[in-house]
């Protein structure tokens, strides 16, 4: 069994923090004159207010998990994404190190000319080769032990 856990980096909890405090203020406060406007308005403010808590949660506690167990490995970066693979899907594992800059920031990501990639800081990185051709790219502080898990 492998398993290794990375928290957002604390630039982007905080920014989490400040977006779901001020979000909720702005709720709290708007409440007195939601009786005021009208039902669409009231709705469109509940609504961007809500979804601004929301964002602000999953930023303030994002997390990267990789597990394997059991022949499948299990990539989450909570709290809204999850990719299962079997391990027999992969071809080939190599160490490599990852950019932000190069991708245009952290978490799911996707740039030109490279191959996707699942991260919350720049560094250490496992490169996954699959059977089918594909690539991807994930944060991994332990590259051998994750290359062994996957074996």
């Amino acid at each position: 069994m492998f398993r290794e856990r990375h928290l957002a980096p604390s630039s982007i909890r905080i920014l989490g923090v400040v977006v779901t405090a001020g979000s909720a203020a702005g709720l709290a406060a708007s409440i007195p004159s939601l009786p005021t406007r009208t039902g669409a308005d009231a709705s469109a403010l509940v609504v961007a207010l809500g979804v601004g808590i929301a964002l602000g949660l999953s930023a303030a506690t994002q997390t990267l998990l990789i597990t394997v167990r059991d022949g499948t490995l299990v990539i989450q970066l909570t709290p809204f994404f999850r990719k299962t693979v079997l391990t027999t899907q992969v071809a080939s594992v190599s160490a490599t190190t990852i950019n932000p800059a190069g991708y245009g920031g952290v978490g799911i990501r996707r740039a030109p000319g490279k191959p996707p990639a699942v991260f919350q800081r720049g560094g250490s990185a496992a490169k996954l080769q699959m059977r089918d051709g594909s690539t991807l790219i994930l944060e991994c502080d332990d590259v051998p032990g994750l290359a062994d898990a996957l074996r």
